[in-house]
């Protein structure tokens, strides 16, 4: 199952919107959660979750023979005198499962391996390439595994949350295309759902628009979309301002965040927050199929 965030505008905090929805799924649900940039480079999603810099590092990638580690930076005669030391290393991360030239070797071991746990045993983010990214990234030759990448880390989790962010290549939108629900982030005060409707993207999946920022006394709130677009309820959802969680956000602890908020109490003892929260995360399930 895969549930892509995208957004038609910039800065429309569709980062943080997928990390709170995903933390929440965790939070609510024994489901299994893998979360994953649209960006060969893009490192906006991991700095949601984790507070210190991912070193640009490579590791040894095989069981035997001699293990050092090499940064991205050094000197490439110096990585010679590995090969010729016979040192096997590879990058980690996506660069590393990029290298697996066969489907098999993604044993969910491995894919495991390469990615940095959020919630011990249900929730891992896939680091990003890092290398540099350039226009024509997503057509070279060694990225065009990332399809069955993209396969293997599905078939280990539930649900991967894909962060598309408002890219507008190729890769980008051929993820939000084949999404199983397809996520349109936007701002309050922009009216993209119009914008939506009169040129809709490419999408096989269930659309659901998603309002981040949110304050229930501003115009376009969820009641009056529903009625100017005569939208169906259950296809919006909205994320209030939280400057709790957008503090937590700054420092890579977007995970407790979310808990400090959700799975608590019961719903009686919900704040409005909460209660918004919680709707829009079972929304989107439901457009998956996932939960009733």
């Amino acid at each position: 199952m895969r549930i892509a965030f995208w957004s038609q505008q910039k800065k429309a905090g569709t980062a943080f919107n997928l990390a709170a929805v995903a933390t929440t799924v965790v939070c609510l649900y024994p489901l299994s959660v893998a979360v994953v940039s649209g960006g060969y480079h893009d490192q906006k999603l991991e700095r949601k979750f984790f507070q210190e810099n991912r070193q640009d590092s490579v590791f040894a990638a095989e069981q035997s023979g001699q293990k050092r580690m090499l940064t991205a930076e050094e000197p490439l005669q110096n990585q010679a005198v590995a090969a010729e030391t016979q040192e096997f290393f590879l990058f980690s991360g996506l660069d590393c499962l990029l290298g697996r030239e066969r489907r098999e070797d993604l044993t969910e071991e491995i894919v495991r391996a390469n990615m940095r746990q959020i919630v011990k045993d249900r929730m891992y983010y896939l680091p990003t390439s890092v290398r540099p990214e350039y226009e024509w990234w997503h057509r070279d030759c060694r990225f065009a595994r990332m399809n069955r990448v993209m396969d293997a880390v599905e078939s280990y989790f539930d649900i991967v949350f894909i962060d598309c962010g408002s890219r507008q290549d190729d890769y980008a939108r051929k993820l939000f295309r084949e999404a199983d629900v397809c996520v349109l982030n936007m701002n309050q005060d922009t009216e993209v759902i119009g914008k939506f409707y009169n040129n809709p993207p490419d999408c096989r999946g269930e659309i659901f628009f998603l309002i981040g920022r949110y304050f229930e006394n501003d115009l376009y709130n969820r009641l009056n979309l529903q009625r100017i677009y005569r939208l169906e309820e259950e296809r919006l959802g909205a994320i209030p301002y939280n400057s709790y969680l957008h503090a937590a956000e700054r420092m890579g602890k977007m995970e407790n965040g979310v808990k400090s908020y959700v799975g608590g109490g019961g719903a009686e003892k919900r704040t409005e927050f909460e209660k918004e929260l919680v709707r829009t995360t079972n929304l989107i399930l439901k457009l998956a199929g996932l939960v009733s």
